[in-house]
């Protein structure tokens, strides 16, 4: 494992390298001066859906390659929908491309929507392709239209969607793309190349469909009647004012490069009475300017934003065309457009920006795949980034159903758990979220709700119920960025608070969250969970909980970190509270190990939780805290291989785990003494939770990255750790459960935040059942697998 070791360290290179500034100056040395491309091509797991590859910019790609209308595993069980997305994203927006062939836009700078929700009953087909009509043929880009005879290729990319389409002596590549950086727009390169002997006449027909929708409210948002700019070739659409939103964004689409025959934002006589595959407009080979009517709120409406590019094309020559579709307030959108149009090569380098930026990695030639998904899953974590214009600051989302069904910003604890990894990565992007946070917090510090659970649309609270663990998120991630960049001066900057103008140090905002968490304490040394649970949502109505002893066991371990910060601020007074308070809560958590090894989960109104079985969330922070000594860890140790990773378990049980340790024992296990006070479903449901002794079993892919850092930590001290701990972090990567799993979709380019657990009657499902529209696309996993990465280094 030396070896494994040392390339760990390499992969936070580029990323110490990027502290900026003062805190440059005085942070820790890069780990590896090493600057060359990581070799990343491997296609091991890749899963029955297509392979991965590396791409012509040396990034991972993901080549979807199945027909997903007559192939029987593409339908899958989770949404029951054979549709399958990937998530394009820069810092400002994010964008769901379809294996069908169209993409999404979302936004959430105001209110949480779509520019152009696909709505195939309304005529809606969201967009970003297009139609090439070539002679009286009518040639459609989408795949689901798709000519007959033709072979369409489709990949997902860092940061774009490629297809290829070859039909009637003609070549079409494109790419939709999110240019790296901060712009709320997407761009779509179109080439069309002649593969015939002789000079062809063709037209290109742009297809941007308008829809907004918002999300948080099921809503369809009103229009006004489209305009048209001659001088920067322009459509654009103002949104009219919903749901408190005075300042309401406008959609547009422009034609940046490549001749202009024509444009259209009429739905209605684009597609006339023709069909999506063929539209009037693109049959009768013209586009009628004739403007869209105005849309009331509640209604799809009638526009959509098309272009047409008349070409004539010699043998073998090509020609690419380039649009822009955004969402943006009115005043920014002509200087998008003249942006884009003056770059000359936007997508190559926007994909060398990504290059540049993502961490790159040697685990030898047999785990080239590692090095792979550390690459992308890097992307996918950044990707999740959106701007808040209320807020006033970037975060980065939970994302999956959480944010495209709910249209909720969730949760305060989860923007905090993806920040740490951006203090090597993008150390201001940390700090902005740092802030977002930070300005949420009241100015006392009173009884819960104190910080909202997460946020809604216009920065408005979405408060779903209490929890009692908002604070050590905070404190922790505090005192990650403080350490890891030694940035002590950013405390200094002053922010207001949520319910007052009254501004305070951001030094002053942490020590108030500590405060406040201090507050909470319980009779048995462990922490208020409110109406709702500490990390483990609604772990008060699963498992009667009312205290817990995870948060206890996560402060033992933050305050010690939050001390180090506090020296370096020149602050030994509150340094030494912070350790005494450690030393005490370590104390506390001694004094819940139970006779099988383990420590207790918390308390409820029967007592003790956690005394008979092993439940996950507070093993690894007792490790990481220093709790056990050397005997007791490695007690610890087997009982979470046994009983969490199944490694020596009865049959019965089915283990060991393929994937990642489940949070709960099986309920089949003959070795546990003590069941959950309710658990989520019969042994034989389909949940996520099927099969499991208590809430919210499953396999988590945070609680399996804090395991991966606590067996780390452990090396020297309990035999074979090193090897436990690498074992549990190629496990939760996308590939382990392609391997495992290859004819299920949800965790081969990104997955959710839970999966079944091995014991479970389906152990192939992955969601936690709360919504039935998307599958994947969650946070949790690549931002465990790029932190798992730091803290093995």
């Amino acid at each position: 494992m030396r070896r494994t070791a040392a390339v760990l360290a390499g992969c936070a290179l580029v990323w110490a390298a990027a502290l900026t500034g003062t805190a440059a100056a005085r942070a820790p040395a890069p780990l590896s001066a090493d600057h060359r491309p990581a070799e990343l091509r491997s296609s091991f797991g890749s899963g029955d859906f297509g392979r991965w590859t590396v791409d012509r910019f040396g990034l991972p790609a993901y080549r979807y390659e199945i027909d997903e209308q007559r192939t029987p595993w593409a339908r899958q069980p989770e949404t029951g929908s054979t549709a399958a997305q990937h998530e394009l994203g820069n810092d400002h927006v994010v964008a769901d491309a379809w294996n069908h062939g169209y993409t999404e836009l979302w936004s959430q700078d105001r209110l949480a929507q779509w520019a152009n929700r696909y709505e195939p009953a309304g005529r809606h087909y969201a967009g970003g392709y297009g139609y090439l009509r070539v002679g009286r043929r009518v040639l459609s880009t989408l795949y689901l239209d798709r000519p007959r005879g033709s072979r369409p290729a489709r990949e997902f990319g860092v940061g774009y969607y490629g297809r290829r389409l070859r039909a009637a002596g003609m070549d079409v590549r494109e790419a939709v793309y999110a240019p790296f950086g901060d712009d709320p727009l997407l761009l779509h390169d179109v080439t069309i190349r002649n593969l015939s002997r002789s000079a062809r006449r063709v037209s290109w027909f742009e297809y941007w469909d308008v829809n907004p929708f918002d999300q948080s409210h099921s809503f369809h948002r009103g229009l006004g009647q489209p305009r048209w700019s001659a001088r920067t070739r322009t459509l654009s659409v103002a949104q009219t004012p919903d749901h408190g939103d005075t300042r309401p964004l406008s959609i547009f689409a422009a034609a940046l490069r490549g001749p202009l025959g024509g444009h259209a934002s009429s739905l209605a006589a684009f597609f006339g009475a023709g069909t999506r595959a063929a539209p009037a407009a693109v049959v009768a080979d013209r586009l009628s300017a004739a403007a869209a009517p105005r849309v009331p709120s509640g209604s799809s409406g009638q526009t959509l934003f098309a272009f047409r590019a008349p070409l004539r094309l010699a043998p073998g020559q090509a020609v690419t065309l380039r649009y822009a579709y955004g969402i943006t307030h009115p005043g920014r959108i002509a200087p998008l457009v003249r942006t884009y149009r003056r770059t000359r090569h936007p997508f190559a380098a926007s994909e060398g920006a990504w290059a540049a930026w993502l961490p790159r990695a040697d685990f030898g030639p047999r785990r080239r795949w590692v090095a792979r998904e550390l690459a992308w899953d890097a992307y996918l974590l950044r990707a999740a980034s959106v701007y808040e214009e209320e807020c006033g600051h970037h975060t980065i989302t939970q994302g999956g159903y959480y944010q495209y069904s709910a249209g909720l910003n969730l949760g305060f604890r989860s923007w905090l758990h993806y920040m740490p990894p951006m203090t090597y990565a993008d150390p201001s992007l940390a700090r902005e979220i740092l802030r977002y946070s930070l300005a949420l917090q009241p100015a006392q510090a009173g009884p819960l709700p104190y910080f909202p659970y997460g946020i809604g649309p216009l920065c408005s609270d979405a408060n779903l119920g209490t929890s009692g663990d908002l604070d050590v998120w905070l404190l922790m991630a505090a005192a990650q960025y403080g350490l890891g960049s030694r940035d002590t001066r950013f405390f200094d900057e002053r922010l207001a608070f949520r319910d007052s103008a009254h501004r305070a140090s951001l030094w002053q905002h942490v020590k108030l969250a500590y405060a406040h968490m201090e507050s909470l304490r319980g009779p048995h040394g462990g922490y208020d969970v409110g109406s709702t649970g500490d990390w483990s949502d609604f772990s008060v109505s699963y498992l009667g909980m009312n205290e817990s002893l995870l948060i206890t066991a996560q402060l033992a371990y933050v305050y010690p970190q939050l001390a180090q910060l506090a020296e370096l601020r020149g602050n030994p007074r509150f340094a030494g509270e912070l350790r005494r308070r450690a030393a005490e809560l370590r104390d506390v958590m001694r004094g819940n190990r139970t006779p099988g090894g383990w420590y207790a989960r918390g308390y409820g109104a029967k007592g003790q939780i956690g005394h008979g079985l092993i439940l996950g969330e507070p093993q690894p922070w007792a490790i990481l805290a220093g709790v056990p000594t050397a005997a007791q860890a490695g007690t610890l140790v087997g009982a979470i291989r046994r009983f969490l990773t199944g490694v020596g378990a009865p049959a019965v049980v089915r283990g060991p785990s393929r994937i990642g340790s489940a949070m709960a024992p099986a309920l089949a296990d003959p070795d546990i003494t003590e069941v959950g006070a309710k658990t989520a479903g019969p042994a034989d449901s389909g949940g996520t939770f099927a099969g499991a002794a208590a809430y919210p079993g499953g396999v988590w892919y945070d609680i399996n990255g804090w395991l991966t850092w606590a067996l780390a930590r452990l090396d020297g001290t309990v035999p074979h750790a090193t090897a436990y701990a690498w074992s549990e972090y190629t496990r939760n990567t996308l590939a382990a459960h392609a391997t495992a799993f290859p004819r299920h979709w949800g965790a081969i380019v990104s997955a959710d935040d839970a999966c079944n657990a091995f014991y479970s009657p389906h152990p192939a499902s992955c969601g936690v059942g709360l919504f039935h529209d998307y599958e994947g696309q969650i946070t949790e996993q690549p931002a465990w697998m790029v932190m798992g990465a730091i803290n093995l280094a």
